[in-house]
């Protein structure tokens, strides 16, 4: 299949999808291997968390050309995209929500963990075990970092957080405005495409979405990395309800 199908022109269409809704998205990943490389210097074993079809692992291994990098997801479409146009790499089926899906990652400790517009599908409670884990592997003086929408608190300043949400949303309106592909329009246009049948077919089958009691606030991810052990948790950026998440183990 993987003849039949441009793979790079996808992996590009799906870079410029994803930028509608982080315009900054290539000087987040940037920011992103900056502390991951001030924290850790250059990684032995970095980890792209939920990776999708490996945006971050393909930045980590043009950064850190020596290191091990292994992306994990659970889409079986877009771990294939992964594998097709990210050298390098080792990519791994799993789910974030289910105990043990860190065995894909082997025994030995890791460096680096970085996850980008992702993590807010988790549950607050899947999320605090997901840092459980991350505690586990992730080794002493290791990082943790994520860019991606979380409310600020709809509980705890419904004003502010309902602010953060409008002026998000208004950056997302005038990148679809302005020509920007959306999300549903490039899975729309994937599922027109033969080559793909089978593997949105497999996709298909998975519950990826599974309903869940409430979105994810900022301080449900700071409690969480705070309680599983990490020895600084702290947000180095913000853009509306868009953050750069940061924890050092």
């Amino acid at each position: 299949m993987s003849h039949l199908v441009e793979w790079d022109a996808w992996s590009a269409r799906w870079d410029a999808q994803q930028a509608g809704y982080l315009p900054d998205r290539e000087q987040q990943f940037a920011l992103m291997l900056t502390v991951v490389e001030r924290v850790v210097g250059s990684p032995g074993r970095f980890v792209d968390l939920a990776c999708g079809p490996g945006a971050i692992s393909a930045r980590a291994i043009a950064r850190f050309p020596e290191a091990e990098v292994i992306g994990v997801d659970l889409d079986p479409f877009l771990l294939e995209m992964a594998r097709q146009t990210v050298a390098g790499a080792r990519f791994a089926a799993a789910d974030l929500r289910e105990p043990g899906w860190d065995d894909v990652l082997g025994d030995a400790p890791v460096d680096a963990v970085c996850s980008a517009t992702a993590l807010h599908y988790l549950a607050p409670t899947e999320l605090a075990e997901v840092a459980q884990v991350l505690a586990r592997r992730i080794r002493p003086g290791g990082v943790f970092l994520n860019a991606d929408t979380m409310l600020l608190g709809p509980s705890e300043v419904p004003r502010l957080d309902a602010i953060a949400v409008q002026l998000r949303d208004e950056i997302w309106s005038a990148s679809h405005a302005s020509g920007i592909e959306d999300w549903q329009g490039w899975w729309t246009a994937a599922g027109e495409e033969p080559a793909f049948a089978e593997l949105l077919a497999q996709r298909a089958q998975l519950v990826i979405n599974r309903p869940k009691s409430r979105e994810i606030t900022l301080t449900d991810t700071l409690e969480s990395f705070r309680k599983a052990g990490f020895a600084e948790v702290a947000v180095l950026g913000q853009v509306a309800d868009k953050h750069l998440f940061a924890a050092i183990r």
